[in-house]
């Protein structure tokens, strides 16, 4: 097996990797996001709900990322593909701003008063655990298609 083949088949490996964290991602935000919303709207409480838009935003990019990992293999593909993820994922997360400026605003000149939901704090707590993690295999597996 010469250095080139090596290379591809461990390029192969890293990519497999990519797409199970993805999948495993899209299914944690998924969940995150519908409980963010659900208790964000019981508790009235525009930050928990902006939450849950956000884990619905980064579902679809997500999404995005693991169409942009099924054309790794492709070389030709690979960087039109990549180009194209990236500017899904730029306007979701612009949207994302928009919403959560608008609501802020608007809370602001409300003079809204912030409400405590437990299920959003459980829901936060969780998420500073996993999320890290995730981030973490992700990077280690970015490095590794990279080198």
């Amino acid at each position: 097996m010469n250095a080139e083949t090596v290379q591809i088949s461990n390029r192969a490996s890293l990519v497999r990797r990519g797409r199970r964290l993805e999948y495993f991602t899209i299914a944690y935000n998924s969940l995150e996001g519908l409980i963010a919303l659900v208790a964000g709207l019981m508790a009235g409480s525009i930050a928990l709900v902006g939450f849950g838009f956000d884990s619905l935003i980064e579902v679809t990019s997500g999404s995005a990322l693991l169409w942009r990992l099924h054309l790794d293999a492709d070389e030709a593909e690979r960087e039109r593909v990549e180009a194209v993820t990236l500017r899904i994922v730029g306007v979701l997360f612009l949207l994302l701003a928009a919403y959560v400026s608008y609501d802020s605003i608007k809370s602001l000149i409300g003079r809204e008063q912030p409400r405590e939901s437990i299920p959003g704090i459980i829901l936060a707590i969780a998420s500073l655990f996993v999320m890290p993690l995730l981030v973490r295999a992700k990077r280690k597996v970015a490095r590794g298609c990279v080198s």
